[in-house]
């Protein structure tokens, strides 16, 4: 059986895909918005505080079903950590050391309480 027909749009389909992706990345590159692109995919893009708050209260919703105070120190409440630019120069928060500066749930500016689960948060 000669399936060279077939072949040919699965090459076809693949290139344009192929194509498609690179004309997007060159798209976003020359916009300006290449570089909150790549700080996102590294980790270094802006947290929105009112998507961390929900996360947050979510998270101490499942974290305060857990029966012990290991699995609750564990938790995705007490180890969950966004970036915020609080002073709003555009640039994620940075510690005195020069690293990113993680905020968690506890904290401001989230400011999220959990009841039963916070007191076993390690400080950091």
């Amino acid at each position: 059986m000669d399936k060279k027909g077939a072949e040919l749009s699965f090459n076809v389909i693949i290139i344009a895909i192929l194509v498609i992706l690179v004309l997007v990345i060159v798209g976003a590159f020359f916009a300006g918005s290449f570089s909150n692109l790549v700080k996102i995919l590294t980790g270094q893009g802006i947290d929105s505080v009112d998507a961390a708050s929900n996360a947050c209260s979510s998270k101490c919703l499942t974290a305060q079903n857990y029966g012990t105070q290991k699995a609750k120190e564990t938790s995705s409440y007490c180890r969950s950590a966004w970036n915020f630019d609080t002073d709003g120069d555009g640039n994620v928060e940075k510690d005195a050391e020069g690293n990113l500066r993680k905020y968690h749930c506890y904290e401001s500016p989230i400011g999220q309480s959990c009841p039963g689960v916070q007191e076993f948060c390690p400080t950091l």
